[in-house]
């Protein structure tokens, strides 16, 4: 046993050489004054950062009252040239990153980049208490916290100097008052291990009577029984190798007890796949149908007012031809003729292309879902096809669906995925969200961001509650169990966007309703045939 204990002692005194309680004491300091600086730092930058916010507010209203009356008076007029160098002006003034003035026809003057809708300011423009336009204004809120950022670090590097300064001292302080009784103390302790010597230390102790001192008397009281300690300690090891040895066979058995629970449990896990799979399958196939009959009967509209203007064709052409063989015909007959003819052909024109428009938008969005091609595709008339298939759904209620998507948006990636996501979250915001109202909105947000396309998906219905939003993507997760739920609705979203699109959704948060956020890339790469198989 004095073996062991000469043998681990080196090895606790080489760490103890790289670790010296003076610098360890200074850099504990140091890392408590850090942090009380940033803290610090951080209050005043955002005391700062408050402050502009109040200027800002000021500077709204000084803006309310000094361009919104012009305003007014050059839309009343419709001075272009004059509301241009308006905006001009506004844009301007200190911080001020974007500005936008629209009427309530086709004006449309922006300046700046535009941020998100969070941080936009509209004010109504009025001329002799009447509406006319909406002014939109936007602060560059990063300059804002670059000034706060500025005056925080110059307090942090003060703060930063002073406690150096005062970490210094502290250093000074603390190792002539402990540190070299310490290592005083450390250098007689491990010549008394090499000795195998358990004599009192012969340290002096100061007059002070500290705790170093008091460290040396517990010291000497610990060596009086250590002896005694290592005749127990090689009693307790045997007692020990006994124990270790019934545990070993313990925990062999229970190994092979627990290796067959496991293997049970992979072959459930397996069969739960297997179903898992089978119904998503049916999921997409239901949602299909669904679609495959809701098409039918928005085609079956145009078709029939088609063949109800061709009946009523055949019957003033079979009269106007009787007038013609029995010779009674008038001039006045032929003209009545062909403006019934160019009525009706204008109808027959417009719907005979809403059914193929119907039926194209269909064939397209049905062979993206029941396929899976890559190919280039822009998402504005995609996103519209999707809202063609689902019309159905909206022809007897007055729900509105608002799409935000700039036309030169293009992907290159798996357009049915998306039919598949959007029309899942559509049926989830009818089903959920608005089942007892017929009035809500949908809102569809699109923007590129970082080579990726950030697609924001909300609805101003009743919401989810906090169980559902936390278990909103697992499988078989319903609130309407027992009425047609299947619970694999959210599952296969979340499914779809991380996997086929190679992609994240997230739930956000928001203060009415349902919104969610996706972000996809814009073009993906053929998935791995081998892995996929």
């Amino acid at each position: 046993m004095p073996a062991t204990v000469s043998d681990t002692r080196p090895a606790s005194r080489s760490n103890h050489r790289h670790q010296s309680l003076v610098w360890r004491i200074i850099l504990y300091f140091a890392a408590a004054s850090l942090a009380l600086a940033i803290s610090v730092g951080a209050g005043i930058a955002f005391w700062n950062y408050q402050q502009q916010l109040d200027t800002f507010e000021k500077r709204l209203d000084d803006i309310r009252s000094s361009y919104l009356e012009s305003l007014g008076f050059s839309l009343w007029f419709y001075d272009e040239v004059q509301i241009r160098t308006q905006v001009q002006g506004i844009e301007n003034l200190d911080a001020i990153a974007y500005v936008r003035v629209t009427d309530n026809l086709n004006l449309n003057i922006e300046r700046g980049a535009r941020p998100h809708h969070d941080y936009i300011h509209d004010m109504d423009i009025r001329f002799n208490e009447r509406v006319l336009g909406k002014l939109e204004i936007a602060f560059d809120r990063e300059a804002v916290f670059d000034a706060a950022f500025q005056a925080a670090l110059s307090s942090i590097v003060a703060q930063l100097f002073s406690m150096l300064l005062l970490a210094s001292l502290l250093g000074a302080v603390v190792h002539r008052l402990i540190n070299r009784r310490v290592l005083s103390m450390a250098a007689e302790v491990n010549e008394r291990l090499k000795t195998q010597n358990h004599e009192p230390l012969s340290i002096h102790q100061s007059q002070a009577g500290d705790e170093i001192d008091t460290l040396i008397d517990a010291f000497n009281s610990l060596s009086a029984q250590m002896n005694n300690e290592l005749q127990q300690r090689t009693l307790a090891q045997q007692q020990l190798k006994t124990v270790n040895a019934e545990l070993e066979d313990r925990v062999i058995e229970r190994t092979e007890n627990l290796q067959k629970t496991v293997d049970e449990l992979n072959h459930t896990l397996s069969e739960l796949h297997s179903t898992q799979s089978k119904l998503i399958e049916a999921e997409k196939l239901s949602s299909l149908g669904g679609m495959v009959a809701g098409i039918a009967h928005e085609i079956n509209t145009p078709l029939g007012l088609c063949i109800t203007i061709h009946s009523y064709i055949d019957d003033n052409y079979k009269e106007l031809r009787e007038r013609f063989d029995s010779g009674n015909i008038r001039k006045q007959d032929f003209v009545d003729f062909t403006a019934m003819m160019d009525e009706s052909l204008g109808i027959l024109d417009k719907n005979l292309q809403r059914a193929a428009h119907l039926i194209k938008s269909f064939k397209q969005v049905s062979e993206d879902q029941t396929g899976a091609h890559i190919r280039e595709f822009s998402l504005h008339d995609y996103l519209h096809e999707v809202m063609e298939t689902l019309s159905p759904r909206f022809k007897q209620t007055q729900h509105q669906v608002n799409i935000d998507c700039s036309t030169s948006l293009r992907l290159q990636t798996l357009p049915g995925a998306i039919s598949q996501v959007i029309t899942n979250l559509v049926m989830n915001s009818l089903l959920h969200g608005f089942e007892h109202r017929n009035d809500g909105h949908i809102d569809i947000i699109c923007a590129e961001e970082r080579g990726n396309v950030v697609i924001c998906y909300r609805d101003d219905g009743c919401g989810l509650s906090d169980e559902a939003k936390q278990k909103i993507f697992d499988p078989f997760y319903t609130t309407k169990r027992g009425q047609g739920g299947t619970g694999l609705g959210m599952h296969l979203v979340y499914n779809i966007v991380k996997q086929r699109l190679q992609g994240d959704i997230t739930l956000d948060e928001s203060e009415q309703g349902t919104a969610f956020r996706l972000v996809i890339p814009k073009k993906i790469s053929p998935p791995d045939e081998s892995r996929s198989h």
